[in-house]
């Protein structure tokens, strides 16, 4: 290990993995945890450990199904030098995917989410500075909103409810710290369907978060809540949604020049919702960078119109999120044709996204693939040191 870059030490070495994995402090005790729910109970060839040691690199690689699990468990100096090393046949493996509680993963996914809230203040994405300064002082109080649709295995379509179609689906519905990337709720619900059934699921107990700021799409809309969250003194910003109709009660004036969001405002008036006049809202209808136009809803009504568009434009970091699960962390694409087994890795990829926010926090922004890139490096310069030693000694390869 001498020979290899620092950067990429960290990642390659046995113990600095193990480093990863406790999340700075969030998951020393996880054997006592997974202990306490019988993770082991029916345990021979596979324990707690060495599967979720397993689990975590199989987001972190290229490896998809089971059988690449099982065969990588036994072959890839990756996985055993990392603790990963386990001698079980393919349907081993998936009764235990299958029948292992996922109940620890939960406490898992609590713990690590608690460590990134407590990280100190620091940007999800990479803003320009004129960006990132018009709405930094609304970024404390913001949470952001989000679903993605996650295709699932034609063997579970019953199990996906309220799903008619030809495919088999489920929705990761998010709601995240705006400023540091935390999940504060985390919702599986049946795919296709209106993401406002679940609108006051995820904004829970309104009166408790006083001084709020919710943002999401159209998706999530109902007026009554509109309303509540106003009178519980917090606020959003959404884009018009549903079949709202907002009344016009006056006009306001439009921005002068080029705007930081690269928005064009085409209008800005206060409105009213339903029938309540007596709670005013401002609405501004307004054309995008690719000349799409759209109309957005907000209770920020002393806001600027280009602090209300900077937010809404904010609101791609969850996609951004959403992309690096499946894609980096392979919820793309499902190892598993059981319920259990497909919960099991929703978790891990969270949880693993969770540990890569905890490992990046000496950094100035949050990049997971660049930590994901690092960790492929690391894996290829390790390699690059055996062959070297080997060469040192004049061993010779096989590959028989």
């Amino acid at each position: 290990m001498s020979k290899l870059r620092p950067e990429y030490r960290k990642f390659a070495h046995a113990h600095q993995f193990g480093r990863f994995l406790d999340g700075n402090g969030a998951l020393t005790d996880r054997d006592e945890i997974a202990e306490r729910f019988d993770y082991d109970w029916h345990a021979r060839r596979i324990t707690f450990d060495s599967h979720f040691r397993g689990h975590v690199l199989m987001q972190t690689t290229m490896y998809r199904s089971t059988r690449d699990h099982q065969w990588a468990a036994e072959n890839d100096p990756l996985f055993a030098s990392c603790g990963a090393g386990i001698e079980v046949s393919v349907s081993g493996l998936a009764q235990a995917n299958r029948n292992r509680p996922v109940e620890p993963l939960v406490v898992f996914l609590e713990r690590v989410m608690a460590v990134v809230g407590a990280l100190p203040y620091r940007r999800l994405r990479a803003l320009d500075k004129e960006t990132w300064q018009g709405i930094v002082s609304l970024l404390h109080r913001t949470d952001l909103f989000d679903a993605t649709t996650l295709v699932l295995p034609p063997r579970v379509r019953e199990w996906a409810a309220g799903n008619r179609g030809a495919s088999a689906a489920l929705k990761l519905q998010l709601r995240i710290d705006g400023a540091d990337g935390h999940f504060k709720q985390i919702l599986l619900t049946p795919a296709p369907g209106s993401d406002a059934a679940y609108y006051d699921t995820l904004l829970g107990d309104l009166d408790a978060q006083e001084g709020q700021l919710f943002v999401h799409d159209g998706g999530y809309w109902k007026i009554t809540t509109f309303h509540d969250i106003v009178e519980s003194n917090n606020d959003f910003v959404t884009k018009l949604g549903g079949n709202i109709q907002p009344h016009l009660v006056r006009e306001l004036s439009l921005p002068v020049g080029p705007l930081a969001s690269g928005y064009t405002v085409l209008q800005d008036a206060l409105v009213y919702l339903g029938d309540r006049q007596d709670v005013p809202y401002r609405m501004l209808r307004v054309r995008l960078s690719t000349d799409e136009e759209i109309t957005l809803l907000t209770s920020l009504t002393a806001a600027t119109a280009d602090q209300i568009c900077l937010l809404y434009r904010y609101r791609w970091t969850i996609e951004i999120l959403f992309r690096w699960l499946r894609q980096t962390l392979q919820l793309d694409h499902f190892g598993s044709y059981h319920p259990t087994g497909i919960v099991r890795q929703i978790l891990m990829a969270l949880i693993v996204w969770g540990l890569l926010v905890i490992a990046n926090q000496d950094t100035g922004k949050l990049s997971p693939k660049q930590l994901w890139r690092e960790l492929q490096a690391g894996i290829h310069w390790a390699a690059v040191e055996l062959g070297y030693r080997l060469g040192l000694e004049g061993a010779e390869l096989s590959f028989e």
